[in-house]
């Protein structure tokens, strides 16, 4: 059974992907433990030096995702008193925005943030989020707390800037998405537009208010983007969303790329140079490696995760390497217009009956979540593991190994080919 992250997860993880903002979790401390971990694991923002400073309480020696500990005292009288007491605790470390979340028991409580919040005085730097969001997709609770960011911070289109572009539908939960948004980045930017921010992987709270100005909104993936993008396009920016899926694999990026071009008239040339470069170098490798190249033609593989990324995936993997999709398998959340794709690439090619299948023992690659697809792998249900999805942190990997673009592209075919070789 797959473990992924929840709303929960998303909504936490869409505040702590803001550089100066910080998530406060109303909840006991088992709540806090995976939310803290994951969170200075894919964006460490501490300096060393200051670490002494987090022994205080509700943070209590770590700084990530302080949270107020309640007890079964407080489930039974209420703990109204704790979200005061650790407000300024939490304040005295500088955050240019505090959110303040439930955990599902807290929810129960109905303890009053507002009231504590403008007790304190802090109404313009606090908001609080009183939606359960457990056990709903993480992707469209990550723009759905977004979306509520921006709200609270009121930004203003008050001097758009003409050729400027902020990326949408990436996370910090999205395995090396620095290095991913930094390749994504350039490539737009080699079309002549010019970078702002990405909302939810890296921005500040200054760059989350100025990103309204900008002239376009470039899609990553529209599951994590779902209701933030609408929100942009309210307040002026257009937004360019992916007509292939997510630029996951080389066709998938190349589509990408041309969409771009064509909505923000734009050259192309210079981005798709940089993508068939690392094509021709791939090819290269393939002539001089022939014999492992064609131990892949025909292998078999499951793949499982976001069903913007498994849509391109799958259709990369069989054209450009003739593997074949014996199960496929989307995340709750999905893109309907992406889950119709896949449906209809799947029948196209006889393989429709994949479709809803979780990963198979037996299957040559397994693609999906690196838990899942380590733990089929040590006991030899596949041969070859390719993390792709969300619980995927790659923190022993020094060189940038991503999902989406270039980078991405060439770190799973590093993979497989790896494990033929392996095999």
């Amino acid at each position: 059974m797959r473990v992924t992250p929840d709303g929960f997860n998303g909504a936490l993880m869409a505040v702590e992907g803001i550089s100066d903002a910080m998530a406060f979790l109303h909840g006991p401390g088992g709540c806090r433990v995976r939310q803290m971990v994951y969170s200075t694991a894919v964006f460490p923002r501490e300096d060393p030096d200051d670490m002494q400073g987090y022994f205080v309480p509700y943070f209590y020696g770590y700084p990530r995702v302080p949270a107020t500990y309640l007890d079964e005292y407080d489930y039974i009288n209420g703990a109204f008193y704790k979200v005061v007491e650790g407000l300024p605790y939490l304040d005295s470390k500088k955050p240019e925005l505090i959110v303040i979340i439930n955990s599902p028991g807290a929810a129960l409580i109905g303890d009053n943030h507002e009231k504590a919040i403008r007790d304190l005085g802090l109404e313009s730097k606090v908001m609080y989020m009183d939606e359960s969001l457990v056990s709903m997709p993480m992707t469209s609770c990550h723009g759905h707390m977004l979306r509520a960011v921006m709200d609270f911070l009121e930004p203003s289109r008050d001097c758009p800037e003409e050729g400027t572009f902020i990326l949408l539908g990436m996370t910090v939960m999205d395995k090396d998405w620095r290095a991913a948004t930094e390749e994504l980045a350039g490539l737009v930017e080699a079309m002549g537009l010019r970078f702002k921010c990405a909302p939810g992987a890296g921005a500040s709270t200054v760059e989350m208010r100025d990103s309204v100005n900008a002239e376009f909104g470039i899609v990553i993936s529209p599951e994590a983007s779902d209701g933030i993008a609408d929100y942009y396009e309210g307040h002026g920016v257009r937004i360019i969303r992916p007509v292939s899926g997510a630029p996951v694999g080389f066709d998938a990026i190349e589509s990408w790329i041309r969409n771009i071009a064509e909505v923000a008239g734009r050259d192309p040339t210079p981005a798709l140079d940089m993508l068939f470069k690392a094509k021709n170098r791939v090819y290269e490798k393939f002539v001089g490696m022939k014999y492992n190249a064609l131990r892949i033609k025909g292998m078999t593989f499951s793949i499982a995760g976001v069903a913007s990324v498994v849509r391109p995936l799958t259709e990369w993997l069989y054209r450009y390497l003739a593997m074949a999709p014996v199960a496929v398998n989307v995340d709750p959340g999905a893109d309907s217009g992406e889950v119709e794709a896949l449906k209809g690439f799947l029948q196209s090619v006889d393989y429709s009956d994949s479709y809803g299948m979780e990963p198979k023992p037996g299957s040559g690659a397994v693609l999906c979540e690196g838990i899942q697809a380590y733990t089929m792998q040590i006991e030899g249900k596949c041969r070859i593991a390719v993390p792709i999805g969300h619980s995927s942190m790659g923190l022993d990997d020094v060189i940038p190994r991503p999902i989406y673009g270039i980078q991405g592209a060439l770190f799973i075919l590093d993979e497989i080919l790896h494990g033929v070789r392996g095999s």
